[in-house]
């Protein structure tokens, strides 16, 4: 078992000095998924030439072979270019994309024969990948409400190809949204009541896959995010004492002779770190209950602005049996549904003074 230990441990150590003895040709850095190119390799006075190249690890394993290569003069120009016996000028350009972080090598093997002799060698490049920056941080909540406006951009400093970015909304697997570039526009999603009280996957792309990025705290991250829709708060403005636990009982007078006090207003609002999100509702199915017979004969409605109001609609024949100067109390019930919940009930009360 020693024996064994000891030939593995020999064998890591003979593995790893053979990755340092590499005569490395040049050294490139370049961030995981980013196109970059090799060095030209350049040859002069070539008659006949053939080669490969491979992608190795930091052990000189092969990984692949690449296969982005363009070279000058191109195969079926190269008789050409060398016939009479005169020699021409080699150049072999590569290009690259890695989508692991760490060192690799890329590997050049060479067989050539010119003017001036033949050659046999293999060349190596030293690539050291790293996760690409964030160009600035991302400016996005986990939570928003709907009706709000929100952008934001996950575009990194080393990937310099605006139109190699795409992004993609999902609702539970469902795609809802995709775009171009680095730039995720929320708007569509946030005005769409479709997706209120649901949690959507966001996921920013390079080169049609998803990615890891360093922000500015050297932290390692994920190119996709969650986001949740909510709900803003339904408000209402009223004359009337609102019925709750919390109340009291104590009298509160009103005057219906005020069309004021005729009216109910109703409004969602959200609270957002920049300021607050207003959207009017949009009532159905409403109806009021009253606990004095009679009096109340139902309701209209109407916008303005960014409300909503409820309108009693006042039996003036039994109003006008109220003795002046008598006052009477009275509890309502306003029940109706809007584009976000179904069956609301608001109770308000009210002394009516006559």
């Amino acid at each position: 078992m020693k024996q064994v230990i000891f030939f593995l441990f020999i064998l890591l150590i003979s593995t790893f000095s053979l990755a340092q003895k590499v005569d490395v040709k040049d050294t490139i850095k370049a961030a995981a998924f980013q196109n970059f190119d090799v060095p030209p390799f350049v040859l002069t006075n070539i008659m006949r030439i053939d080669y490969t190249v491979d992608l190795l690890d930091a052990s000189l394993q092969k990984i692949r072979e690449c296969k982005n290569l363009t070279q000058k003069p191109k195969k079926e120009d190269f008789a050409k270019a060398t016939s009479g016996g005169r020699g021409t000028t080699f150049i072999l350009f590569i290009k690259e994309s890695i989508e692991q972080t760490g060192s690799f090598y890329i590997r050049l093997s060479v067989k050539a024969s010119g003017e001036l002799g033949s050659l046999t060698k293999e060349f190596f490049y030293l690539v050291n990948v790293d996760n690409p920056t964030i160009a600035s941080a991302v400016n996005l909540r986990p939570k928003y409400f709907y009706g709000e406006q929100g952008t934001f951009s996950f575009a990194t400093v080393e990937f310099g190809d605006i139109n190699a970015y795409s992004f993609k909304i999902e609702d539970g697997g469902r795609t809802v949204l995709t775009g171009v570039g680095p730039i995720v526009s929320l708007d569509t999603v946030l005005n769409n009541i479709e997706f209120v009280g649901k949690q959507l996957a966001i996921t920013g792309m390079y080169n049609g896959k998803e990615f890891t990025f360093k922000n500015a705290k050297n932290e390692i991250l994920k190119s996709s995010w969650q986001i949740t829709i909510d709900k803003p708060s339904l408000t209402e403005f009223a004359g009337w004492k609102t019925v709750n636990k919390d109340d009291k009982g104590e009298e509160f007078y009103i005057s219906i002779d005020n069309p004021k006090d005729r009216e109910f207003l109703f409004t969602y609002i959200g609270n957002t770190p920049t300021g607050f999100v207003v959207v009017k509702p949009k009532f159905k199915n409403y109806r009021v209950t009253s606990d004095f017979e009679g009096l109340v004969n139902g309701l209209t409605n109407y916008d303005a602005g960014s409300f909503s109001y409820l309108v009693l609609q006042i039996n003036e024949d039994v109003y006008s049996a109220i003795p002046v100067g008598q006052s009477q109390d009275i509890k309502i019930s306003l029940t109706f549904s809007t584009q976000f919940e179904n069956n609301v009930k608001k109770e308000f009360r009210a002394t009516i003074i006559r």
